[in-house]
């Protein structure tokens, strides 16, 4: 590890490690102040963006909920100017009116976890966690806190008491999650997720304009693959060295197909030559908008692949380090029990793969099975589902 990386973890854990001891700090202190149970606050990604559950949740909650005041609390202060010409109302997290009103907040709603926010104002707050996507990969405690030094493992014990529920999509993520978060598996509520009701289309259209580019150039009869691979993290083999986009323009002009492609926002390539049927969108792009023009799915161990099982249409895989995520990150479910499609480990078998998609749909039954066990009823609203989990358990 070079020493810049090096540098950017220790200061990294010395922040975590002071936002713990000033949550622990206004613990004892946030009786001295009420707690607005008519106040939501959301956040998600590091507080960065307006993504993933906690964006379709608070979409649905502005529209359907009129009794709620839900504030977007960001980091980021484009995306607090955005959503405020939109309509809504959002401030910098760190300003003195968004620490306010994240220690008012009688709720507050997280996607990757409690930095999401600000995490010392969440002390006293009924905390939600959403998630952002059903895990194939170990997570958490059962993968990377365990690797931490003993004060950051210290502390991430100590926050983990802070979660008051965790929603989830399906009973047989109960126990992954109580494991992997170390949270009561009586604090999971089996909901579904908001984002879902945002690929069914239920909710507001709340596309960002880099996604409204993502089809274009496309003729609308196309047949479409969308790529989203997971985000590695230093887990299995770099992309970039397993992935030849020009090769793969080749494939989809030979079966008459088009693919969209979008990396993970913690793992961007560079690509610098344009193809004639490959797309590439921003990373920063929310892909739940642009996943149903997708007549196919290729991904690897991302969540995305039980989110597409919603629209019961073709996934291939392309799972070239395999064999390493078995050995070393670890799965919570058989690997190849939840991979209703053809699995490549190379660049030839994966091309193979994408052929047979084209040719046919050969694993629909698989296909809904694994849907069936790790989704909710998709005639459900998930988004009210959730509101109704967390006014039971205040």
């Amino acid at each position: 590890m070079a020493l810049s990386e090096r540098l950017e973890d220790v200061l990294e854990a010395a922040s975590f490690l002071l936002g713990t001891l000033l949550y622990a700090l206004l613990a004892v202190l946030s009786p001295l102040w009420p707690r607005r149970d008519d106040l939501w606050v959301f956040g998600a990604r590091g507080g960065a963006d307006f993504v993933d559950n906690a964006k379709y949740l608070f979409t649905y909650v502005n529209a359907a909920e009129p009794d709620v005041r839900a504030v977007w609390l960001t980091k980021n202060p484009e995306v607090a100017a955005s959503l405020q010409r939109a309509g809504y109302e959002a401030y910098r997290a760190r300003s003195l009116r968004g620490v306010w009103l994240n220690l008012r907040a009688g709720t507050a709603f997280l996607t990757q976890g409690l930095r999401d926010l600000n995490l010392p104002c969440l002390a006293g707050a009924f905390v939600v966690q959403l998630w952002h996507g059903v895990p194939l990969k170990t997570i958490g405690w059962d993968a990377e806190i365990a690797e931490h030094t003993l004060p950051v493992r210290a502390a991430h014990a100590f926050l983990a008491d802070s979660i008051d529920v965790v929603t989830v999509t399906a009973e047989a993520l109960r126990t992954p999650f109580a494991t992997g978060l170390r949270v009561p598996p009586e604090r999971i509520a089996v909901t579904g997720y908001p984002r879902h009701d945002g690929l069914l289309g239920r909710l507001p259209d709340m596309d960002d304009a880099g996604g409204t580019d993502a089809n274009r150039g496309i003729p609308e009869d196309a047949f479409v693959f969308y790529y989203l691979p997971t985000f590695r993290g230093g887990d299995g083999a770099p992309l970039d060295e397993h992935l030849d986009l020009a090769a793969l323009d080749r494939t989809m002009s030979s079966i008459d197909a088009h693919l969209v492609v979008k990396f993970h926002p913690d793992e961007p390539i560079a690509v610098g030559e344009t193809l004639d049927r490959v797309t590439v969108v921003p990373e920063s792009v929310d892909v739940y908008p642009l996943l149903k023009r997708a007549d196919a799915l290729l991904t690897d161990y991302s969540s995305v692949l039980f989110d597409f099982l919603l629209l019961d249409r073709p996934v291939a895989f392309y799972a070239y380090d395999l064999a390493h995520y078995r050995e070393d990150r670890g799965f919570y479910f058989d690997y190849d029990e939840v991979t209703p499609g053809p699995v490549a480990t190379d660049l030839e078998e994966l091309r193979a793969a994408l052929r047979s998609i084209r040719d046919g749909d050969e694993f629909a039954a698989e296909r809904r099975a694994v849907r069936d066990h790790f989704l909710r009823d998709p005639k459900r609203c998930y988004s009210a589902a959730v509101v109704e989990a967390v006014r039971e358990r205040r």
